[in-house]
């Protein structure tokens, strides 16, 4: 089926007589732009979901180390309530844990809380470490025969000893050297 009609000549049917459509530029134009706006919008989506990502882990480090470091400060105490129970005379008992100041790079802090124990039961305690930023705790409950007393110290060194008027365990920060002073051991007040 042909059609025997004349060919008209203008800016519908292609090219014109005077050359390449003149509107050929503008559609360049716009379609470069609408491909940045793709790539911004593809771009922008992957930065909000790995950043999403991203926070997740960060959360998950920061849980993992503050479970870690309760429990080396959950040993520290075992090892400072068995010094106290194995010599009831002594009252100079300091048992130094060296934990790391800083987890997934930002400070916490270790509370200490008394939970109910039934009588003639070790008394238990809750060791709760918070981060600073992030929000995040850790609870672990350790049980002592030997009482601790309820505070806060920053992490970091620490030093668990005995308050001979409780008696009881306390937790305290640590010098900055993060050593422990040592004196030798008396009996009835001679050094021996």
């Amino acid at each position: 089926m042909t059609t025997d009609a004349p060919r008209r000549t203008g800016s519908r049917g292609g090219r014109s007589a005077s050359g390449p459509r003149a509107d050929r530029a503008v559609s360049i134009t716009v379609n470069y732009v609408i491909v940045l706006g793709l790539t911004a919008v593809l771009v922008s989506g992957l930065l909000v979901g790995a950043a999403g990502y991203v926070q997740d882990q960060r959360t998950n480090v920061v849980r993992e180390e503050l479970t870690v470091v309760a429990e080396q400060l959950a040993a520290g105490i075992g090892d400072a309530d068995r010094l106290a129970r194995a010599d009831a005379q002594s009252r100079s008992v300091r048992v130094g844990v060296t934990l790391p100041p800083r987890v997934a790079g930002e400070s916490y802090r270790i509370e200490v809380t008394q939970l109910a124990t039934p009588a003639g039961q070790p008394t238990r305690h809750e060791l709760t470490l918070r981060s600073a930023n992030t929000d995040v705790s850790v609870t672990l409950t350790v049980s002592t025969l030997v009482d601790i007393d309820e505070g806060s110290v920053d992490g970091g060194w620490v030093i668990v000893r005995l308050d001979p008027a409780g008696p009881s365990l306390v937790l305290s920060d640590g010098g900055p050297s993060g050593s422990l002073s040592l004196a030798a051991p008396t009996r009835g007040g001679t050094r021996i």
